[in-house]
């Protein structure tokens, strides 16, 4: 206001907690000074308005400038030549206090992060929480949805399918959030699931309880990396299915789709190697697209779904099954959940009992008895589950999966994502070409057909 007073704690609200970056409110006060809506300023005291000399001398400069004047309340400047010196020294303590603190903070975390206490809690990781000894701990709940993600990702499962998935179940991130594509990313690219304890610069492997295996996590940061260079997949108007799996036998280079319009004017699709489209480094020469997927799909049916292969499978589909059963883990954190939200619930009731109603506490109870319903259908489907597969009807299953069309896209895009895990291709001079498989099962999962064997089993 004209020929008045202002005071000025909105401007410079965040100037208490010794940080630096509010300069965007002073400026708006720089601004509303040069407009003449005020003459004097009053803080409270003087580390009120900087704790940093070099923002205190512009943004006086800048208010003396427009006729503006700085008072504190609790520390009067005697406006004389003393006066002057006597500001400097407080000006300078505040800033020694702010950077003395936050000093002594940083030492203070850094000792507790090499002895792995967990720091903060607001970015406490999805499955973790903190124990009684300040040290992180696994929280059964959010350990199971971790786990699930890395294995579904590792099974190929695209982002978009995971994210829909998880907020199809009402799974929330650490924050409370619906699942997108950067919580995902993050929570797949945090080492903290292998146990990998991390705070500024301190490192410490094997410093928290690990939630996921690491040969898993590893698998998941390679296809991480693959995938993000293999975005063109998805953008291109022929789907190439290799994408990611087709390497070159030569350089290594991932082999990416290309095409090509012949003087016919016919589109032509094959693979390239990807050293030799960028660098021009490598002589690898280029796949047919049609021809390497079909090849590629109709060796893993006929190699990879044997009788005898089909049989381990499923084996082991009903090993790991048996004790996903056994393990209730979950349902006793569950359980823990729903006991918390009860005594939420009572602990409202109570107060409502008492006569505090507002609209706040009716939106609270309808938020509790919303998650209460949540929980407890979990804690049905957790109690229904039983080993109603079998081993017959897991072999049955895969039967009639190898059985299906070799030429239905859809087909193709099952067996290549599921079975196959990377395929390299060889020029072999003269005698034509070599590719060396390998894919997802256990045991001997590795096979190198030549040139001869491909004429044999490759399409027309």
């Amino acid at each position: 206001m004209k020929n008045g007073f202002t005071i000025i704690n909105e401007y410079c609200d965040r100037a208490i907690s010794g940080k630096t970056d509010n300069r965007p409110s002073f400026q708006r006060l720089i601004k509303d000074s040069e407009k003449g809506q005020f003459e004097a300023v009053i803080m409270y005291t003087l580390d009120r308005f900087a704790r940093n000399r070099y923002d205190s001398a512009i943004y006086k400069a800048k208010l003396k400038k427009n006729g503006v004047r700085v008072f504190y309340a609790k520390q009067p400047m005697p406006d004389t030549p003393e006066g002057i010196i006597l500001e400097s020294v407080l000006e300078g303590y505040a800033e020694y206090y702010s950077e003395n603190l936050s000093r002594n903070i940083k030492r203070g975390m850094k000792e507790n992060a090499l002895q792995c206490i967990a720091t903060g809690g607001a970015g406490l990781a999805l499955g973790y929480t903190v124990g009684e000894d300040r040290k992180y701990q696994i929280d059964p709940v959010g350990a199971k949805i971790v786990q699930e993600i890395f294995q579904m990702y590792a099974d190929g499962m695209s982002a978009t399918q995971i994210i829909n998935y998880c907020n199809e179940k009402g799974y929330k991130t650490s924050r409370g959030n619906a699942f997108n594509k950067n919580s995902l990313r993050t929570l797949l690219k945090n080492e903290k699931y292998i146990g990998t304890y991390k705070f500024m610069d301190v490192v410490v492997p094997n410093g928290m309880p690990a939630i996921v295996d690491k040969a898993l996590f590893e698998k998941v940061q390679a296809m991480l990396s693959h995938n993000a260079k293999a975005r063109a997949r998805t953008k291109a108007h022929e789907d190439y299915l290799l994408t990611t799996k087709l390497f070159c036998g030569h350089c290594g280079s991932a082999m990416v789709g290309e095409s090509g319009t012949s003087k016919s004017g016919k589109v032509h699709h094959y693979y390239k190697c990807i050293d030799r489209k960028r660098k021009h480094q490598c002589n690898k020469k280029v796949e047919k697209k049609d021809w390497i997927e079909e090849l590629v799909v109709r060796f893993t049916v006929q190699h990879v779904l044997t009788d005898e292969n089909i049989e381990k499978i499923a084996t082991r589909a009903m090993e790991v099954f048996e004790k996903e059963s056994a393990d209730t883990t979950y349902l006793t954190g569950l359980q823990d959940q729903l006991k918390e939200v009860k005594k939420k619930i009572k602990n409202l009731m109570t107060a409502i009992e008492q006569g505090i109603i507002t609209s706040t506490t009716k939106e609270r109870l309808e938020e509790l008895e919303s998650e209460k319903n949540h929980i407890e259908g979990q804690i049905a489907k957790e109690e229904m589950k039983k080993p109603l597969l079998t081993k017959e009807r897991i072999m049955f299953w895969l039967l009639s999966f190898k059985s299906g069309d070799v030429n239905d896209l859809e087909y193709q895009r099952r067996v290549v994502d599921t079975l196959v895990n990377s395929v390299y291709v060889y020029d072999d001079g003269d005698k034509g070409r070599r590719i060396v498989f390998t894919f997802n099962i256990s045991g001997q999962n590795t096979a190198t057909i030549s040139c001869s064997d491909i004429a044999c089993s490759a399409p027309p």
